[in-house]
């Protein structure tokens, strides 16, 4: 791996951690800001696993979706089938407006946050640089 492809799946690992502290947060003050830490766990997620296809040799896709990027990650590590992304796809773009009338429950937040720290688990399993 060269010495530029392993910075630039690094800056996709910083940037889903920057998402992943952001959802924390909003998820600890009061009030809790729950539609954008579900957000930001959407992105985490979205980030995580594009920096898992980089370091694959895949080029990305320019998609939001969970779901399609789970189905290309699993076609190098089966795990990533078993992941259950609920419906994580609604805020990565309708969940910004206030005409989707996307406003989760704690709980739900709380479960997008666990989804965020599993696939962020998992992908850094995988990553390794040697």
């Amino acid at each position: 791996m060269t010495p530029a492809l392993k910075s630039y799946i690094e800056s996709w690992i910083d940037k889903a951690e920057h998402d992943l502290m952001s959802a924390q947060r909003l998820l600890e003050i009061e009030p809790m800001i729950l539609d954008t830490a579900c957000f930001h766990c959407q992105q985490t997620v979205e980030k995580y696993l594009k920096a898992f296809l980089i370091f694959c040799g895949e080029d990305i896709e320019r998609t939001h979706s969970v779901t399609f990027l789970l189905t290309e990650c699993s076609n190098y590590d089966p795990r990533f089938a078993e992941i259950d992304p609920m419906d994580i796809n609604s805020y990565a773009v309708r969940g910004r407006y206030p005409d989707a009338n996307l406003m989760p429950s704690k709980e739900e937040a709380e479960g997008y946050y666990q989804l965020a720290l599993q696939v962020r688990s998992l992908v850094t399993e995988r990553i390794v640089f040697s």
